[in-house]
């Protein structure tokens, strides 16, 4: 008979705002390896196109906003490789907003939700 081993997740790192992608990611450190991010499709109530994987170094607010424009995001935080469970160790999602007046959609968006959503 095979047992169940748990795994203790680590401690969320503190953050003064639920949203602040920057200051969530410099409190996982090290720990954190690879940011999953995607964005809500405009006026569609839960579509999101995928934007790719990143360094946690590539995303910082301003930068999120210069190659993707403003808009609603969600962010998913990966640790390093499992071997035994043959997956990334996830951390947390965050979900934040980007100003669309501030950052208007880039041309970059625009075409990967063309490609995703053959609009």
């Amino acid at each position: 008979m095979r047992t169940k081993t748990t795994k203790t997740k680590p401690a969320r790192p503190f953050r003064n705002f639920p949203d602040a992608i920057d200051e969530i990611l410099r409190g996982y450190g090290p720990r954190a390896r690879v940011v999953q991010l995607w964005r809500k499709l405009d006026g569609k109530e839960d579509v999101w196109t995928y934007l790719g994987r990143f360094q946690p170094e590539q995303c910082e607010i301003e930068l999120i906003g210069d190659r993707f424009g403003g808009g609603w995001y969600r962010a998913k935080i990966f640790g390093a490789w499992d071997r035994a469970r043959r997956r990334e160790e996830y951390f947390e999602q965050v979900s934040f907003g980007l100003d669309q007046q501030a950052w208007p959609m880039t041309p970059e968006t625009r075409d990967r939700i063309r490609k995703q959503h053959g609009m």
